[in-house]
């Protein structure tokens, strides 16, 4: 029976969004005639739009801390002026203050109700508070008041994605790139979609054109690096990750990928240096934490292993999978009381856990409860009914209980949903021929062998055939 599983690895598909954009620069208010005003009334309104002026090049700089207060001052000025309600809106959303920015956009909006870009900029904020219907809502009237506002489009195509509103979503990047051919967030995006649909080579496409546009968008190219991974073009994929971090260093996303994709290659010192980064980067993010505590735990690094997983559940006390993985390590150090007191926490969390439910069985048969082994791998066996391995794992404890007959119907099923179960045929083979059916487990250890063979597994092919020649 298997004792502890290799740690898994995955490109999180849904960082290959180029996610919400930036909409583009406001357009001036425009005002009915006035009568001229007084000498001191046009020095303040000279001087609130010096200041609108100084926060639009201090946002540009990224400086956006120093925006707000130019920003700040322009509305003291001028209360009644739109735009720098619409500038201030989009400084704090970059800050992270969606609700002050809320705020400011419904102000602008009151303001001057016919500026598309102001609903625009309200619905990705509006999206970032969790209120998609909202959000949905503004975008859908920036583009009845602005039909070519390509922006609203990616935005709106950008949302849907998040419920797997493919067509829609692809429609609405369509009609950017109507608008906007050469716009490489509707481009990104696009492909990303295309990706979840199955159409790599479309997606691949979009991808190699948003690129070509824009060569230095890190975005493009940890999307386009999530596609080759997709599509088995590793190196290329670890390319582009690379190559967005040279251009982004703080992409944390091309980071996490990048490992991802190491460590299914095998250079896990490669895939621990990225996490490490990452872990930098985001330092609140628990499953980075949980992640290289994996790749750790295969490096042997029991100590800095343990570590990782007991951070990941200070930032998520309910994380269980780092729970189980813990229980994985104590397992293999050698505390198996430990171990099943974490896979039962894990469990306790989630009842249909069904790696924690079969290595809670692997221990339990270590200790000799084979019953407890055997009816943990059935419960796991009810989560995960395709898993070939279950079945196996639970014929394995069914042999050590005693119930044949029950270990060769799990072996026949694992066989089933994997034909190339070298062990499920040995096994087989062995309880069969001790039933007397000589001919069938003769045909068992034929295919066993060849398999073992394949696999370049030389114990298992001796021992197949020493059990031939017993025959």
């Amino acid at each position: 029976m298997r004792f502890i599983r290799r740690p898994s690895f995955h490109v999180t598909a849904a960082i290959a969004a180029f996610g919400l954009v930036a909409c583009p620069a406001f357009a001036q208010d425009t005002k009915p005639d006035v009568p001229k005003p007084s000498p001191e009334v046009a020095k303040q309104l000279q001087d609130a739009q010096n200041f609108f002026s100084q926060g639009e090049g201090r946002a540009r700089d990224a400086k956006y801390r120093e925006a707000l207060e130019s920003f700040n001052q322009a509305i003291q000025m001028n209360p009644t002026w739109g735009s720098p309600y619409v500038s201030r809106g989009a400084v704090r959303s970059k800050l992270g203050d969606h609700l002050g920015a809320l705020q400011d956009f419904d102000q602008a909006a009151t303001l001057n109700p016919t500026d598309a870009m102001i609903y625009a900029h309200r619905g990705s904020a509006r999206f970032s508070l969790g209120d998609t219907a909202a959000a949905l809502n503004d975008l859908d009237q920036a583009i009845t008041l602005n039909p070519n506002l390509a922006a609203a489009y990616v935005n709106r195509g950008y949302i849907r994605t998040q419920t797997q509103n493919w067509d829609s979503a692809i429609a609405d990047f369509d009609q950017a790139l109507r608008s906007e051919p050469k716009f490489v967030p509707a481009l990104v995006n696009r492909g990303f979609a295309k990706l979840q649909k199955g159409d790599r080579q479309s997606a691949l496409n979009d991808l190699n054109e948003a690129i070509k546009i824009q060569p230095n968008s890190a975005e493009a190219l940890i999307a386009r690096g999530a596609i080759n991974y997709e599509i088995g073009e590793s190196e290329a994929a670890i390319a582009d990750f690379s190559q967005a971090i040279r251009i982004k260093p703080t992409a944390a996303e091309a980071f996490y990928n990048r490992a991802q994709v190491n460590a299914k290659l095998g250079y896990l010192e490669a895939a621990e240096a990225d996490l490490t980064q990452m872990a930098k980067l985001t330092p609140d993010r628990a499953s980075v934490f949980h992640q290289r505590g994996k790749i750790r735990a295969a490096l042997e690094n029991i100590e800095g292993a343990a570590a990782d997983y007991n951070q990941a559940l200070k930032l998520d006390p309910n994380f269980a999978e780092a729970i189980k993985s813990r229980g994985d390590l104590r397992a293999t150090a050698g505390d198996k009381q430990g171990a099943i007191a974490d896979y039962s926490q894990a469990v306790q969390m989630q009842p249909s856990f069904a790696g924690a439910l079969s290595q809670r069985a692997v221990v339990r048969s270590q200790l000799g409860d084979r019953a407890g082994a055997t009816q943990d791998l059935t419960a796991a066996i009810s989560a995960d009914s395709n898993n070939p391995a279950l079945y196996e794992e639970r014929g394995m404890a069914r042999i050590e209980s005693g119930d044949l007959q029950g270990a060769i119907d799990d072996f026949t099923q694992a066989i089933r949903l994997d034909s190339s179960r070298a062990n499920a045929f040995y096994q087989r083979a062995i309880l069969i021929g001790g039933l007397g059916d000589l001919q069938s487990a003769i045909a068992d250890l034929q295919r066993a062998s060849d398999l073992y063979l394949q696999k370049g597994d030389a114990e298992g092919y001796r021992n197949t055939l020493s059990e031939l020649n017993q025959l």
